[in-house]
């Protein structure tokens, strides 16, 4: 395994913002300028990334919301169709219910019908044979 030493390549100055150059000033009053300017500009160059990473998370937060909200509004939709499916299904059953309920109840109305007309017809046979004298012979 082999190690690399880097090195600085240029001994120029990056721009540094002045609450940077008094932060390092402050903290590091006893340092040489030379390790101030270079704390400096290390300083400003992570405030730098630390600046772009947040503005990236929140270009992928808001992708991610945007997202999110897509797939909510897809499954709100696949629930609404699953609800109105259900609700006709429902709704068929209950007419399907009623039709045979009224179909029973029409059959046990005419057999109550039928049984009372063979009743009447009994009843009138047996006072007809009551009240009927017996022809004499």
């Amino acid at each position: 395994m082999t190690t690399k030493i880097m090195t600085p390549q240029s001994t120029t100055s990056a721009p540094v913002s002045e609450e940077t150059k008094a932060l390092v000033e402050q903290k590091m009053a006893d340092q040489p300028d030379e390790i101030k300017q270079k704390m400096a500009e290390l300083v400003d160059l992570i405030k730098q990334r630390a600046e772009a990473e947040l503005q990236e998370a929140g270009v992928i937060t808001r992708e991610a919301y945007a997202k999110a909200i897509g797939n909510a509004k897809e499954t709100l939709g696949k629930t609404q169709a699953f609800f109105e499916e259900q609700e006709k299904s429902l709704e068929q059953s209950i007419q399907d219910l009623t039709a045979k309920t009224n179909e029973k109840w029409d059959a046990f109305v005419a057999d109550v019908k039928q049984m009372s007309d063979r009743f009447d017809s009994a009843v009138e046979a047996a006072w007809k044979s009551l009240t009927e004298s017996e022809p004499k012979a």
